[in-house]
């Protein structure tokens, strides 16, 4: 890596450590999976909790992620947006358990309260939960990627496969139901 990057002087050399340990898992270091599982686990389970309606389910929804990414492991062609694919997967992986197990209830998900720092955030939390319950599907997912998750507009955009302009269209429009249901609450 460091030859070529001597030759070729315009290339940025800096790999990340995300970079780095793909370029192990392709050479055949297994712990270099682990140690990929083990940095992304955390932000997959808090994403998944978003999706289901307790910890276990989260946590399989997580487990299924990696098993997904394992047994297509021989598949992807890294191109730096790893994050991207694997909450892609999660993603569907989410969408497919909803679908199939839960109905549309929007409590807060069981444990959450326990596992957050303090009661306020979790009740934030719940009332992010139940807006985010106002909202079709798709938008819905926009805005948690967007707002719990803390994504850039351009890293939903390879999450979800879809246009920038698509996503920040989306992103507004959602916002604007968001608010037309807090104004119609407010005078009832």
């Amino acid at each position: 890596q460091r030859q070529m990057c001597i030759r070729d002087s315009f290339r940025r050399c800096i790999l990340t450590r995300e970079d780095q340990l793909i370029k192990r898992i392709t050479d055949g270091d297994a712990s270099a999976m682990e140690e990929l599982i083990q940095m992304y686990y955390p932000e997959l389970l808090r994403y998944c909790r978003w999706h289901t309606p307790d910890k276990q389910s989260a946590e399989d929804a997580v487990h299924e992620t990696f098993l997904k990414l394992l047994r297509h492991w021989d598949g992807y062609i890294h191109r730096g947006k790893f994050r991207a694919y694997l909450y892609r997967i999660a993603a569907n992986i989410c969408t497919d358990m909803y679908r199939s197990h839960w109905n549309t209830d929007i409590s807060l998900p069981e444990g959450l309260i326990t596992q957050e720092n303090g009661y306020q955030q979790a009740e934030q939390e719940a009332d992010f939960l139940r807006l985010t319950a106002l909202l079709p599907e798709q938008q819905r997912e926009l805005i948690i990627l967007r707002y719990a998750q803390q994504f850039k507009l351009r890293e939903i955009a390879q999450i979800t496969g879809l246009p920038l302009r698509t996503v920040q269209s989306r992103l507004r429009a959602a916002l604007k139901t968001l608010k037309s249901k807090l104004s119609e609450e407010r005078w009832q």
